[in-house]
């Protein structure tokens, strides 16, 4: 009978002990923390900037009609810098956008011509192009193509006529560069481009001379991007 008493005690013990285990309430595991997505740059919006760089041409002169002399080149180099302005619209990591450039140029080149001791020389004064501008991009960084029409001015001239010709040249240019955001709103980059600005025809004490022009020009560059950086807001979430 004790025995009996004793087992009956340590069986409601253990229901007791069991039930009042269950009535306590239950700690789920806490959740894991998610990381807000970091923000990625944006190229959309405007942006104005200042370029400088080096620039050579070739101007070849060539006989019109009866040969005169003979045929040869003028190649120059130079300083070549200025400004542009331009705007950039992003479709998730593609970049398009238009550019305009305008550029002061000290790029002139002479050379013995006419069959004589006498000197020929190209002078260029200033450049410009208005170009499209295809690219894509890694978050701060953009790697681009562009193309458009260019403008520029030449003077031609020798000891013997003095003057061939001056005037405005119509052309287009090809090229490309790479962009970096160093800020959110500056950013440094590197660009080339070539130009072509065909022939032209100018005469000079009853000698007929074409010219015909090509160049090239690889520039840094700095600009400043207007606007708000960023791709859109960030929410974390838990």
């Amino acid at each position: 009978m004790r025995s009996f008493l004793l087992a009956s005690a340590a069986a409601a013990a253990l229901l007791s002990g069991s039930a009042f285990a269950a009535d306590l309430p239950v700690r789920s595991s806490a959740p894991a923390f998610a990381a807000p997505a970091p923000i990625l740059f944006s190229w959309t919006g405007f942006y104005a900037g200042l370029n400088a760089g080096y620039g050579w041409n070739n101007s070849s002169w060539r006989n019109v009609g009866a040969p005169v002399f003979t045929n040869f080149s003028t190649n120059g180099d130079g300083f070549v810098g200025g400004g542009h302005l331009g705007f950039n619209y992003q479709i998730n990591q593609f970049v398009f956008g238009l550019e305009g450039n305008l550029d002061w140029v000290d790029v002139r080149a002479s050379s013995l011509c006419a069959g004589g001791p006498n000197t020929c020389t190209t002078k260029q004064n200033w450049l410009a192009d208005i170009s499209g501008r295809a690219g894509f991009a890694a978050d701060r960084a953009l790697i681009y193509a562009t193309g458009g029409v260019a403008f520029t001015e030449y003077k031609f001239s020798s000891n013997i006529p003095s003057t061939w010709g001056a005037g405005s040249r119509t052309g287009w240019t090809l090229g490309g560069g790479i962009d970096y955001a160093i800020t959110n709103n500056w950013i440094a980059g590197l660009s080339y481009k070539y130009y072509d600005f065909g022939s032209s025809t100018s005469t000079a004490g009853g000698i007929a001379v074409k010219f015909r022009e090509t160049e090239n020009v690889i520039a840094a560059r700095l600009s400043y991007k207007f606007g708000s950086p960023a791709a859109g807001a960030v929410v974390a979430k838990y």
